[in-house]
């Protein structure tokens, strides 16, 4: 399981990178226009993202955490966020990611879960945004959209 999902947290700093990056190149307008889905915009949908992995991270290591994250409204604050996430993941044991994590979540009820199936959540919960962002991106006429799928990142690794 730690092989599993210390991939599975290095693929999603990937994928989150590749979509800042691309985004960072058109107008900043274009990040707050409606395009539809769980939030309305591109820029939305990636503080959503950012604000996920802060929040999860403070429940699996027992810290403090607001949300939204930060008042930053950067795209490119979601990065410093999934790396402290990815760096946490890396830092767990076998041991740890069986631990029971208590939690409340943000309508305040409280929740034991397994240190493993709180990261598999909030890995997933991305995946599942970055997918509603790709949307977003054709609706807009955003081009060049990045692959993300897991496979062009495993690939890349073998391609080293």
């Amino acid at each position: 399981m730690k092989e599993l999902l210390d991939q599975f947290t290095a693929y999603d700093l990937w994928a989150n990178t590749r979509y800042v990056q691309r985004l960072l190149q058109v107008p900043d307008e274009w990040l707050d226009r409606d395009a539809g889905g769980s939030f309305p915009t591109m820029r939305a949908t990636l503080l959503h993202i950012r604000d996920a992995e802060n929040t999860w991270w403070g429940r699996i290591t027992g810290h403090a955490t607001t949300w939204p994250a930060s008042s930053d409204r950067s795209i490119a604050s979601l990065l410093p966020i999934n790396e402290r996430f990815r760096d946490m993941v890396l830092a767990l044991d076998e041991h740890r990611m069986q631990v029971l994590a208590t939690y409340r979540d943000l309508k305040g009820n409280a929740h034991d879960q397994a240190v493993w199936q709180m990261v598999l959540h909030c890995l997933n919960h991305s995946t599942q945004h970055r997918g509603q962002l790709i949307s977003q991106m054709r609706f807009l006429g955003v081009d060049a959209i990045p692959a993300n799928d897991l496979v062009v990142f495993q690939r890349s690794l073998t391609a080293r």
